[in-house]
């Protein structure tokens, strides 16, 4: 068969077997750099997936140390206001205190008026109102956690105790 072809036709089939392996030596060659060209692409776009993910990560953890900072300074806050709390009802206790013993002596001083005066009826009651109104410990020192006035207060309203006292024993005589 081959002998039945011409030289022109054996040239014309090697040009063409030459064409024909230089077009699939091309075509091998355009496939390798479109598969090049496609994993540069992918490994960019998987180093760029990488950053974007490392970015939130960051975020992500300054976010959790801010929360943090955050908790800590409530912590904090929540401790100093239990704090002035306490403090609070300490000062509001001690204002209480200090108007009982205001009033206290209050009714003392017009106790004694009254002693000066001689009005001893009312020297009498005036003490039994005393008592009954902060208890005769609190007013006499016998209990010290109840006290509301000063030793030399308690030794006033003892001599008037007396002198209401004493007015009444001598009018029993």
């Amino acid at each position: 068969m081959e002998k039945d072809k011409s030289p022109d036709q054996k040239k014309q089939a090697s040009h063409f077997m030459a064409f024909y392996v230089v077009a699939l030596f091309s075509i091998a060659l355009v496939l390798i750099l479109l598969s090049y060209l496609t994993q540069v692409r992918a490994d960019d776009q998987i180093a760029n997936a990488e950053n974007q993910l490392q970015e939130q990560v960051s975020a992500t953890q300054g976010i959790q140390a801010k929360m943090e900072i955050i908790q800590e300074a409530s912590n904090e806050q929540a401790l100093r206001i239990a704090e002035l709390e306490q403090s609070l009802a300490e000062a509001e206790k001690a204002a209480a205190d200090l108007d009982k013993r205001s009033a206290a002596q209050s009714q003392l001083v017009k106790v004694c008026g009254l002693a000066l005066a001689g009005e001893t009826e009312l020297l009498k009651a005036e003490l039994d109102h005393l008592i009954t109104t902060y208890t005769l410990e609190a007013l006499d020192g016998s209990d010290p956690e109840q006290l509301i006035w000063t030793v030399e207060e308690v030794n006033l309203f003892e001599r008037l105790r007396s002198i209401g006292a004493g007015d009444e024993n001598t009018k029993n005589q």
